[in-house]
């Protein structure tokens, strides 16, 4: 079990489960972090906002993702590899320029960039922001697939738009306490959520 704290409201996450985060700003201000030793666990943080490496190609920027292991290359190879894996289309265009992408890859290459460092914890922050049905429906399938590997991950949407089908629970966050913390049924039924955050784009 993973504890996060993020202000000052502490959330347990097991291993493999998809943990919505709902909330006014949620991952705005102090990021989350592990309450356990940073040195055995390892949380990684995707932004949202296509925040990619432009300049670079895809194997580039996947490869600025293990930085912190960089001098195994065969790790990171093998990372690489895993990460191919799961996003089938990065693979396709590896050694394309990571601008060239559409909107919903770049976000795919976010995401396949925070898997490179081998997190227990991947810290999703708004990663449908600014995508269209389609490309959400990609990165839903992408966090799928990190599901399957054991990784634990705290998805921070307002809208809640891959809570929809993702999560296994959800985190509902108000004037700094724990409004609401359910599974995934429950708690879009929940009135406490309300239309804010669930929208039908």
């Amino acid at each position: 079990m993973i504890e996060v704290v993020h202000q000052g409201v502490s959330l347990t996450i097991a291993p493999g489960e998809i943990v919505a985060l709902a909330g006014h700003d949620p991952m705005r201000g102090a990021i989350a972090r592990a309450a356990a030793d940073l040195e055995t666990i390892r949380v990684s943080y995707a932004p949202g906002g296509k925040r990619v490496f432009g300049g670079l190609t895809v194997t580039e920027n996947l490869t600025l993702g293990a930085y912190r292991d960089r001098r195994d290359k065969r790790a990171v190879a093998e990372r690489r590899t895993r990460v191919h894996a799961l996003f089938p289309r990065l693979a396709e265009r590896q050694d394309q320029a990571a601008a060239t992408l559409s909107g919903g890859e770049q976000q795919l290459l976010v995401i396949a960039r925070a898997l490179m460092s081998a997190p227990e914890l991947l810290i999703l922050d708004e990663p449908s922001a600014g995508l269209g049905p389609l490309a959400v429906a990609a990165v839903a399938q992408a966090v799928e697939g990190v599901r399957d590997t054991g990784t634990a991950v705290l998805i921070a949407d307002e809208e809640l738009r891959l809570a929809r089908t993702l999560a296994d629970r959800v985190v509902l966050l108000h004037d700094g306490r724990v409004a609401l913390d359910a599974p995934r049924e429950h708690a879009l039924r929940d009135e406490r959520l309300g239309t804010a955050y669930l929208t039908d784009s």
